[in-house]
C-alpha cells in the first residue's frame, strides 16, 4: 500500500518535470564533446553554404559586404519530420546571428529550411532584430 502512495506523487513530478524540460524557445546545446555534439555540428556545417546564401541574399540589400555566420553562432530552434516517424523529409528553423569584421553582430535571423534526400531549401527567412553598428564600421551600410 506505501509504495502505491509513493508512486502516485512520484508519476506526477517526473510527469511534470518532462512536460517543462521542452518548454524553451531554443533547443538545448549537446553535452561538449558527445556524440550528440557531433552530430549537430556535422548537421549545421552541411547546412552552413545554405545559411550563408540565404543571410547573404537579405543583407545584400542593407549592406555593402556580406555577414559571416559561423557556426558557433547557429541554434537549433526546432526540427520535425514532415510526414511523421521514419520519413525523411525534415522542417528544420534555425537562429543565427551575421556578423561583419571582428565578430560585430548586424542582427538576428530565423531560417526555416526543407530538407530532404535532395538539397535543403530554404522555404521561410525571418528578420528578428537588427543591431546597429558602431561608427567605424557603419561605411558598410548601403545609402
Amino acid at each position: 500500500m506505501r509504495k502505491y502512495l509513493l508512486i502516485i506523487p512520484l508519476t506526477f513530478v517526473l510527469t511534470y518535470a518532462i512536460q517543462t524540460s521542452y518548454n524553451a524557445e531554443v533547443l538545448p546545446d549537446p553535452p561538449q564533446e558527445s556524440r550528440e555534439e557531433l552530430y549537430h555540428d556535422l548537421f549545421i556545417t552541411l547546412l552552413l553554404p545554405y545559411i550563408d546564401k540565404g543571410v547573404e541574399d537579405y543583407y545584400s540589400e542593407l549592406l555593402t559586404d556580406s555577414p559571416i555566420v559561423y557556426p558557433y553562432m547557429v541554434k537549433v530552434v526546432s526540427a520535425e519530420r514532415d510526414y511523421g516517424y521514419r520519413s525523411f523529409r525534415f522542417s528544420v528553423m534555425l537562429e543565427v546571428t551575421p556578423v561583419v569584421g571582428p565578430h560585430i553582430s548586424v542582427g538576428k535571423d530565423k531560417l526555416t529550411f526543407a530538407i530532404s534526400s535532395r538539397t535543403p531549401k530554404l522555404i521561410e527567412y525571418n528578420h528578428i532584430e537588427t543591431h546597429q553598428l558602431p561608427e567605424h564600421w557603419k561605411h558598410l551600410i548601403k545609402p
